[in-house]
This record gives structure tokens, sequence and C-alpha cells, in this order.
């Protein structure tokens, strides 16, 4: 876990602290320690002088065995002196004798000192006493009012004794420790002095931080509400300033940005506390519509957009809907992917039964389960699954209607989503418009107005792929020409009027005669042809005599008359009768002649010595 700046510095200065102090109180007892050994040490060889000589004027006025008393003057004079002793030399002993048992060498260090003329000096510390222990060498001197050599036997600078000198720092060092203590207690207040002015001070910087902190983390993931405020005139202030100005223009610009957005896509979408995160996912998906609306406007078909949107469902994560179109002229819809089906049959045979058709509203099942009763899963007024339909708006009215399917654990999912579908459609409704109305186009270009029934250029387009069609499957494609009998008689006794619905009648019953598969043409004033696809050999001439007794069988009614009329029809086949549709139209239309020679209202089927000439 992270420290934060505030702690890190408490803990910095803390340990910077209490190093110094221990340093200090360590160099303090050092020093203290030091300076009282010296001083020990400086009185120690004041006291080794002061005997020296004293027992030099004993010796001299013959009052040696007064030694004692000053030793023990001195030990008693409460200069902290623990034990203090005159130590015989070899010289000494063999001149004089050993002494009493004080005077003789009792420790190793003693020896050392008589042996070597060095000074030996330690101290000796525990946790209960502090002593100090010093050891003088005499060493016989010859000059001045002291000369040893008068009364020992020696050489200048044999060692004549030494001086055992231990004193008691018990007392020094306790009074160092109070010493210690109390510069302890001084040292204490003043740290926490020190950390307390140093929170005080570094307190608005750390909560400064902590919250800058804070706001840029936020500011991470989008959220720029935080805001910073400092009690200092200095660079900190400065800073959330620019950090506070900077927030308020990210709000300001976003704010915007949704706003526009909102517009865009026509609502208003889902959003998280994340701006930056939403403001990034909304862009992308504008940019995605604008590039959506950019291919579909190149695809040459309806059918392609429709491939379009079937993709735009998948890469949006809807697995269950359907695209229905609306077909004004029959009043059905018309299934786009016909695999699955998410209404009943009765809106295929009915649009007024579809409720979006009908209002001209989305329609959505969320509160009411079965607000359409035509959909699919609809029984007794429930229904597990949820769907939602929306209509794509062609010409001033709905066109085309996309149902969504998703169950109540989805709802939230299909709800975010669904502006942005929303978005597409919209879209992708005015290049639909025109591709439907280029298609409308299309097929009255390629439709007789007066009888629905397709026109002669509409053959001219056809025929290349029924002449492929035939051929690559080795099958039949029965012509037939159909003319209605003495037709001129109509126009020049009842007028046009009539005639045109005497066309109407016949286009109408050849229709109804034929496959949907089949084509029918009007390819003349009253000729028409009709190519029926892939039938057996000889069926042509079956479906011909269908057509001419309907025909002379029905009843037109105009003007309070009724009028009866009959047909004459031609037959070929292709490739049968020639490997050239066209020379087997032809054949039809010979046939269809020779039939009105024989007297009309009959099915001639063509043969080869109809046809006079050699070439077609």
């Amino acid at each position: 876990m992270k420290q934060s700046i505030r702690t890190r510095l408490l803990i910095r200065v803390s340990i910077l602290l209490i190093v110094l102090f221990l340093i200090n109180q360590a160099l303090e007892y050092k020093s203290f320690r030091d300076i009282s050994i010296e001083n020990i040490r400086n009185q120690s060889l004041i006291i080794a002088e002061i005997v020296r000589d004293s027992l030099t004027t004993l010796m001299e006025i013959g009052e040696i065995d007064k030694r004692y008393i000053l030793l023990n003057n001195i030990k008693e004079n409460k200069n902290g002196i623990e034990e203090i002793r005159v130590v015989r030399g070899e010289n000494v002993i063999s001149q004089y004798g050993k002494g009493s048992p004080e005077e003789v060498p009792k420790t190793e260090e003693e020896t050392y000192v008589l042996k070597t003329g060095k000074t030996y000096e330690k101290v000796v510390e525990n946790l209960s006493k502090v002593e100090y222990v010093l050891i003088i060498p005499y060493k016989a001197v010859p000059k001045g009012k002291i000369d040893c050599l008068k009364c020992h036997n020696v050489k200048a600078g044999d060692i004549l004794g030494a001086i055992y000198i231990k004193t008691d720092l018990t007392a020094v060092r306790s009074s160092a420790f109070n010493t210690l203590m109390s510069t302890s207690v001084v040292s204490m207040i003043i740290f926490l002095s020190t950390v307390f002015v140093i929170i005080k001070f570094f307190q608005p910087y750390t909560e400064f931080f902590k919250r800058l902190k804070k706001g840029l983390t936020k500011a991470k993931e989008g959220d720029f509400r935080e805001r910073i405020f400092i009690n200092t005139n200095d660079e900190a202030k400065e800073v959330a300033d620019s950090f506070n100005e900077s927030m308020d223009k990210l709000c300001s610009t976003l704010s915007s940005i949704e706003k526009k957005v909102s517009y865009l896509i026509g609502g208003n979408y889902e959003k998280s506390n994340n701006a930056l995160k939403d403001t990034y996912h909304i862009v992308n998906e504008l940019v995605k519509i604008y590039n959506f609306k950019k291919i579909v406007e190149k695809d040459a078909t309806k059918e392609d957009i429709y491939i379009r949107l079937k993709k735009l469902m998948k890469d949006m994560g809807v697995e269950k809907y359907s695209i229905y179109e609306v077909d004004y002229e029959k009043n059905r819809l018309i299934d786009i992917d016909e695999s699955v089906k998410w209404c009943k049959d009765v809106v295929f045979s009915n649009a007024d039964m579809c409720r979006v058709k009908r209002t001209g509203s989305e329609v959505i099942s969320e509160e009411y389960a079965c607000v359409c009763p035509n959909f699919i899963n609809c029984e007794n007024g429930e229904a597990e699954e949820l769907f939602t339909c929306i209509p794509i708006y062609i010409g001033g009215r709905v066109g085309i209607i996309l149902q969504l399917v998703y169950s109540k654990e989805e709802k939230e999912e299909i709800r975010n989503k669904l502006v942005f579908i929303e978005a597409y459609l919209r879209e992708v409704a005015p290049v639909l418009e025109a591709k439907s109305y280029m298609e409308k186009l299309k097929k009255l270009s390629l439709v007789d107005q007066l009888t629905g029934v397709y026109n002669r250029r509409f053959l001219d387009e056809l025929v290349p792929k029924i002449s492929a069609f035939a051929i690559r499957k080795n099958t039949i494609v029965g012509i037939l020409m159909v003319d209605v009998d003495f037709f001129k008689q109509i126009n020049d006794k009842y007028g046009h009027a009539v005639g045109d619905e005497v066309l109407k009648k016949v286009a109408s019953i050849i229709k109804g005669s034929v496959r949907q598969s089949d084509i029918v043409v009007r390819y003349g004033g009253e000729e028409f042809l009709v190519i029926l696809i892939d039938i057996p050999e000889g069926e042509a001439e079956a479906v011909a005599e269908k057509i001419r007794k309907k025909v002379e069988a029905s009843r037109i009614h105009v003007d309070g008359a009724i009028l009866r009329k009959t047909v004459s029809v031609g037959v070929s086949e292709f490739p049968k009768d020639s490997d050239k549709f066209w020379q087997c139209v032809k054949f039809a239309d010979v046939a269809l002649y020779k039939a009105k020679e024989e007297g009309r209202n009959k099915v001639v089927r063509f043969k080869a010595e109809m046809w006079e000439n050699e070439e077609y």
C-alpha cells in the first residue's frame, strides 16, 4: 500500500531527528566521559607528584614510616580516590626490603609498569560502577631538589617503584546520566515541537497533494468534477487554480460534445461515470454510422443494404431480429430473411395486422408483454421474450420494419444499443427510400401501365438470362403468343375505354392461368407473350388451351353490356424448335397467324412446315 507524502515526510523527518538526537547524545556522553577521565587523570598525576615529593621529604627527615598517614589523608580527602598505594620496585626491595604487604605488586599491570616504566591506565565499567585505574612509575631522578640517587643505590632512570591510584567515577557517570536525561528531555521537546511545526506547515501542502492525486485519478477515469482549494499564496495555489480551470474547460467541452452528440443520434445515450470513455465510444459510433452511410449509398440494390443491416446486427451483438418490407400493392409484409420468423403468418397476408405498420410508431413490449398480439410467442397475453419493432419511413409511410427480440435479462443491454441502432436506421432510411424509388421507377418502365403485366423493354432485359438458364439446365421454355380476336371491332363499336377494359380482363385471366415464376408480357396492342419457365415438353400447348377456355368462358361487364371475347394462341418451345430464342418467338407468332387463318379461338402448335423462310 502506497504511503501518502505527509506520512513519508513525517517518517523521514522523524528518522533524521532521532538519528541526530542519538548522535548528539552519544557525542555528548563521549565528550563528558573523556573530559571526566582527563580530569581524573590530571588529578592522579598531580597526586602522584605530591606523593613522590612527600615520600622523598619524609625520607630526608627520617620520617618515612609516616607515609601511610600521608596516603590515608589523600584517600580520605573526598576527591573520589578509592585506593592509593605505593609499590616498591626490585631496586628498592633489594636495598630496603619488601616493606608492608601493600607495597608488594599485586597485579600484572603493576608488574608491567615496574618492568617497562610505562604508565598504565584503564577504565573498568559495568552497570553498577565505574572505576579509573592509573599506575605511574617512579624513576630515579638525580637533578633538582629531588635527588633519588642520594638515598637509593641505583642509576639515573632506574625504576624505583610505582604509585597505584584507583578512582571511583560512578558519581561522575550518574551526574553525566542526569545531564543526558535533561538534555534528552529538552531534545524530545524540541523534536516534538519540530514535528508539530512541520505538520502544521506542510498540512495544507499534503492535503493539496492528496486532493490533486484524487482529482487526477478521477480525471483518468473520466470524472472531471473534482476541484482543489488551498489557503496559500504560492506555487501550490497556482497549480490548484490551473487544475480547476482545466477541469472546468474539460467539463464544458464534454458537455457541449454530449449535447451535439445527442442531437446527432437523435436521443440520449446511456452514460457511465467515465466521460472520456463515453465520449470516445460515442464519437467512434458516429464515425461508424457515417462510414456505414457512405457504404450503403454505393450499394446497388435494397438487397445489398439488407445484407449490411444483417451484418450490423451481428456486429452489435443482436442475435434475434427480423427485417420486414411493407408491400403496399398487396398489403402484406415481406420477411427479408425467412429462416426465422418472429411474427404470425397473418401479417404476411395482411399488413394492417402489424401494429407498427398500422400505427406508424415504434412498438415496445417491455411494459405490456403482448402489446402486439401477432408476435409469434404471444399466447394468452403473455410472452417469455420481449420485442421492439422500429419503423423506417420511406416516402412518408412505413416502408421497412426492424424487429429486435431479446430476453428480460438482455433488456438493459438492448436499451443501451437501441439509440445507436436507431441512428444507423435514420442514416440508412433515405438511401433505402432512394433505392425503393429507383426500383419503382425501373418497374414502371418495365411494366405496362394499363394491364399491369411486363412490357417489351422488360423482355429485352430478360431474354439473355432465360436463354442461358434453359441451355444450362437443359430444360424447356414454352412460348405462347396470345391475341384477342376481333379486338378492333370493340374499339370501333364501344370505344377505346371499353377496349382497355377488355385488355385488362384478358391480362388478368392470363396471369391467373400461369405460375408466379412464369412471365406475361404485353407484346403489342392486343397481343400478349407468355413465357413458361422450365416446363415438360408439350406442356405449353396445354397451358395455352387453358387460357383460351378461360377467356372464352369469361364475361366482361361494360356500360350495362356484357361482352364475350376469345383469343387465338400460337405455341412454340425453346430450344426444341430453335436454339435462338427470338426465332422461337417468331415461330409462336407464325402459329398464331395459322390459328387466325383456321377460324380463330383456337390453339396452334408451331410445326416446321409452317416456316417457309430458310433463316430467321
